[in-house]
């Protein structure tokens, strides 16, 4: 055995690549078995995909083409509408109506970027090039490599902060089990990246609470991840308030005799931890205003009618404020959901609330986990109305937030679970992977 290739880091390697196995088989699993589209936009989703590598991107107005229509009607949605035989030959005639399409046939995905169907159409043609066919379901299994990423930083981050392999090889496996990552992950969808963007943020962010490089890749991270995605500022939330709180309490700490009164503010304010939070925010927001404005001067047509819209009303912000901490894993169609998915969903809601009141309740302020229960507790009450608030001021009218949105701030979730697990006695930790490897293995039986 070569001599940099020691017992340690070849047992350091197993839980990792135990990770990777657990995505790519669940992905492996679902996908031959979806044959409808989702029903979470997947069809204006698909309609993105095959336009990307000829014309880049899609504007508000304009009209999905014959691959998106074809799969909609030869395929049907799952939930919403079964597949059309008749409909399916008139698009393939091109004699169809654009009123027997959703939305009068118009895409809503024109509010995206197109990086996720960049990067996807890439790693589907290259899983095409593999053997398999059709470009949709190649651009589902793309999904594992989203997912595999997510789990790996994750699983990262809990390493630094003590969590033992274990717990979080199976806390990894649970949230693979859960309805968030099901539907992100095993079919075409903007949320797929979710898991990847937060986990990659919450390891860089436990990096610089700990005096380790990553201030910069902080900075740029972030403005991928809104990129691909603007619910993904959340994941920037998330990490950036556990950095400039640990940043805070670290200035006050240290404040010893300092004759200016409040010193210690302006230490915390200008120190380079702060700025990097800063700066990262600037970036996201910038660039969401710089789309927004391109978004508005190629479009070709007005916004299609989604039937969503509702009044806004303080009964419907409050309902916001409690949605994401315990239901990001969750997803509201649980009807077509497995009971393996469901239980791997409310497990992880439970472990999610108990990890970040818990953390909050016991955790010392000396301590660099405190600060992200404490920011993730901040981060999941407060995102839903800024949201809302969010998607008034874009679209133009508010909408009941999908509880996917909080994806990028479930590894910081998942995080805080870790850490208090680790602190229990062994038979908790043990008891976690059974019972993670049940409800996983069981995930894998069909949904």
């Amino acid at each position: 055995m070569p001599r940099f290739v020691t017992r340690e880091r070849l047992v350091a390697l197993v839980a990792p690549l135990l990770l990777v196995l657990v995505a790519c088989v669940s992905v492996g699993v679902h996908v031959p078995d979806n044959e409808a589209l989702s029903p979470i936009d997947e069809w204006v989703y698909a309609d993105y995909l095959d336009k990307v590598p000829t014309q880049g991107v899609v504007t508000r107005g304009e009209e999905t083409g014959e691959f998106a229509r074809s799969e909609l009607a030869c395929n049907g949605v799952r939930l919403a509408l079964d597949e059309n035989p008749v409909l399916c030959a008139q698009v393939a005639a091109g004699t169809e109506k654009d009123s027997d399409l959703p939305m009068g046939g118009v895409t809503s995905a024109d509010i995206y970027t197109p990086a996720y169907f960049a990067v996807t159409w890439v790693m589907a043609k290259t899983i095409q090039f593999l053997g398999v066919d059709d470009l949709l379901d190649a651009a589902s299994y793309a999904g594992a490599v989203w997912l595999s990423v997510g789990l790996l930083f994750l699983f990262a981050a809990m390493r630094r902060l003590g969590v033992g392999r274990t717990v979080a090889v199976a806390l990894g496996a649970l949230v693979t089990a859960s309805p968030g990552a099901f539907w992100s992950s095993t079919y075409v969808s903007t949320d797929a990246p979710a898991l990847a963007v937060g986990g990659s943020l919450l390891w860089l962010a436990v990096r610089i609470v700990q005096g380790r490089s990553g201030k910069v890749a902080f900075v740029l991270v972030s403005l991928v991840g809104v990129v691909l995605k603007a619910q993904f500022l959340l994941g920037i939330a998330v990490a950036g308030l556990a950095v400039v709180g640990w940043t805070a309490a670290r200035a006050f700490a240290e404040r010893g005799h300092d004759a200016r009164r409040g010193g210690w503010v302006v230490r915390a304010l200008l120190a380079r931890e702060t700025l990097t939070v800063v700066a990262s925010l600037v970036v996201a927001v910038v660039f969401q205003v710089v789309w927004a404005v391109v978004r508005s001067a190629i479009a070709t047509g007005p916004y299609p009618d989604q039937s969503v819209a509702l009044p806004v009303t303080v009964h419907g912000l409050l309902a916001e404020v409690l949605k994401f901490l315990p239901l990001t894993a969750q997803d509201p169609t649980d009807v077509a959901n497995s009971i393996a998915l469901v239980t791997a969903g409310t497990l992880v809601s439970w472990l999610s609330i108990a990890g970040v009141i818990g953390l909050v309740a016991v955790g010392r302020d000396d301590a660099e986990s405190t600060w992200f229960a404490r920011a993730a507790l901040v981060a999941a009450v407060s995102a839903g109305p800024v949201l809302a608030a969010g998607s008034i001021v874009v679209s133009g009218y508010y909408f009941e937030l999908p509880y996917r949105y909080g994806l990028a701030m479930l590894p910081a979730f998942m995080l805080c679970a870790g850490v208090l697990l680790s602190r229990q006695r062994a038979w908790l930790p043990v008891s976690l992977a059974v019972v993670s490897g049940v409800v996983y293995a069981a995930s894998l039986a069909g949904n």
